[in-house]
């Protein structure tokens, strides 16, 4: 650096940057001005590929129409008698040529629609094209289904099964008529989108010339006065604020600044004092609260007051366990009993989940809320972690059991000491959530509903362990599962399976791993609606291991089966005697 520079005053220096961000100023009004003009080409290009996105739509309408035409000409054809199958084969033809020229007019609409994202600047703009493409898929899922149902009332139809196929196109124009109006509302929100955009362009552009070319005149004049004014007055605070910053760095957490003016170098100071006052409090915080907390959580909390942390969906898997029949105990013990009980339950069963890197979110009574996920444990890594955790409970057990003469004080009659565990894995938002005067570090998400679910679950099927499909896949091989149901599907999603865990991989004993083979085997049947099959696979199970709760489980569905069997349909999910 020049010896000269270093001998100018700070003041000056300042002044000069003062000036150098005007000229930067009428720079930047000077872009603004060509930006302006620029987003109006841009607003004008979208025009370009709304109007033919909305001819290909109202194409794709027109087509569906004519291809329904063909499909009741079809029906009038086969009417005739004797048919005219030269012309029942054309009109076929037709209908099939009519569902290519569909799709390729659909897929070349989803390809204009994605080319407009990559030209678009603005962000109203963005959002409203990105919906185009999931609405277009829908289209496309609708004229699908159209098309397969038609398919289904030609192959009726030439089956001489006219009631039938004339029952499926009611069915059919039911939907056809939905088809209908949703094409019908995206048209019109596509017409009313480029009409907005078209309006609002040339008066953003005509109010943007006019505020750039006031700002550039008032803050040329206005900047260069107030550089002047505030140089002789910056230089002493900005001083007391380096000295104040070396001292914190130094370690002093008790510095606070007199604020001696109103002005940015006056708030610069009251935004240090606050910088000060903050890192001092959290510094309490984490040596308060992480007597209490999981110190990961008190690093976790302080990091999202400071803004670090964005609270995002991530994948993870959430541990739900309960002591079973635990009214029953509590009733045999007193007050004081009951808290020790319970303390040495949750002290005994915190060990597996914290040397697995897991996360203890909360006790509910005898209750236990943990999750494993990221950033805590890596994306890959914590499913299985959790399973190992959840069969490491068990060995926890049986140590409490050894202990349970002292905790009840009395050694004849105690009562058996059973835990139930829930697994689920899915998208979750593990943040500080609560109110103003009252929040928690905890997770939110379905999957935490699907573990408790499934803890209680274990009570129907008599089992120890239930866990998800997904949280079985995540997992991988490093676990011995075996499969128990079909659960009911949730909002959009497709049935799921609940498996039973059993050991880690490789523990598995003889007689367990038999079970489960024929266990598989037996629901195999099941699901084919081979009930005498099934029938004997579930009472081979029970020889293997007499009790075994899910085998019992199917075999009273399936006297339910023998008395009222579910239909063709069935996709296996059995719900309340019903399917």
């Amino acid at each position: 650096m020049n010896p000269s520079f270093k001998k100018i005053p700070i003041g000056v220096k300042i002044f000069g940057i003062a000036v150098g961000l005007l000229i930067m100023l009428i720079g930047t009004s000077f872009l603004s001005y060509q930006l302006a003009k620029k987003v109006s080409n841009e607003l004008v290009e979208i025009s370009r590929y709304s109007i033919p996105l909305r001819n290909m739509i109202a194409g794709i309408d027109s087509e569906i129409a004519e291809q329904e035409i063909d499909l009741e000409r079809i029906f009038r054809l086969y009417e005739v008698t004797p048919p005219n199958h030269d012309r029942i084969q054309d009109s076929h033809k037709r209908f099939e040529d009519r569902n290519a020229v569909i799709d390729n007019q659909i897929q070349t609409a989803i390809r204009l629609a994605n080319d407009a994202l990559n030209h678009m600047d603005e962000r109203h703009e963005i959002v409203e094209f990105a919906r185009f493409e999931p609405v277009l898929r829908n289209i496309e899922e609708q004229h699908q289904k159209f098309h397969d149902q038609g398919r289904q009332i030609i192959h009726l139809l030439a089956g001489g099964k006219q009631h039938d196929a004339r029952l499926l196109e009611n069915e059919l124009e039911t939907e056809r008529e939905n088809a209908d109006d949703q094409i019908g509302n995206f048209l019109i929100h596509l017409e009313k989108l480029t009409n907005e955009s078209a309006s609002s362009v040339e008066a953003l552009e005509n109010h943007a010339l006019n505020v750039n070319v006031a700002i550039v005149a008032f803050t040329t004049i206005f900047g260069l006065l107030f550089a002047y004014a505030i140089t002789a007055g910056i230089v002493r605070p900005i001083k007391l604020l380096l000295e104040g910053t070396q001292a914190v760095e130094a370690g002093n957490l008790e510095v606070q600044l007199p604020i001696r003016s109103k002005d940015e170098i006056g708030d610069l100071t009251h935004v240090f004092n606050n910088m000060v006052r903050d890192i001092r409090d959290k510094e309490r915080i984490k040596a308060t609260f992480g007597q209490f907390l999981d110190p990961r959580i008190v690093d976790q909390l302080v990091r999202e007051s400071a803004g670090q942390i964005n609270n995002e969906k991530q994948v993870m898997t959430v541990f739900f366990s309960d002591i079973a029949g635990f009214s029953a105990i509590s009733e045999m013990l007193t007050p004081g009993g009951l808290v020790n009980l319970i303390n040495e339950y949750l002290n005994l069963a915190n060990e597996p989940i914290m040397s697995h890197r897991g996360v203890i979110d909360k006790f509910i009574g005898d209750a236990i809320v943990a999750f494993w996920g990221p950033p805590f444990t890596s994306p890959s890594e914590h499913a299985r972690l959790a399973c190992i955790a959840a069969l490491e409970q068990f060995a926890q057990l049986e140590i409490l059991r050894r202990k349970m003469p002292d905790i009840m004080g009395f050694r004849k009659g105690l009562p058996k000491i059973s835990i139930r565990v829930g697994l689920a894995s899915g998208e979750l938002i593990a943040g500080n959530i609560g109110s103003e005067q009252s929040k928690s570090f905890t997770i939110i998400g379905e999957a935490a509903e699907i573990a408790e679910e499934l803890e209680g679950a274990n009570k129907a099927y008599a089992t120890n362990i239930l866990i998800t499909e997904i949280t079985r896949q995540l997992a991988g091989d490093s676990v011995e599962t075996r499969k128990i149901d079909l659960l009911p599907a949730r909002g959009n999603q497709r049935p799921q399976y609940v498996y039973e865990l059993l050991s880690r991989k490789g523990e598995l004993d003889e007689s367990t791993r038999e079970l489960r083979d024929v266990f598989e085997d037996a629901l195999k049947s099941y699901r084919n609606q081979s009930w005498k099959n099934a029938v004997g696979l579930f009472e081979s199970c029970l020889k293997l291991k007499p009790g075994d709760g899910p085998s019992k489980v199917y075999l009273k569905r399936l006297q339910l089966f023998n008395q009222k069997p579910p239909g063709s349909g069935w996709d296996g999910v059995f719900m309340d005697g019903k399917t």
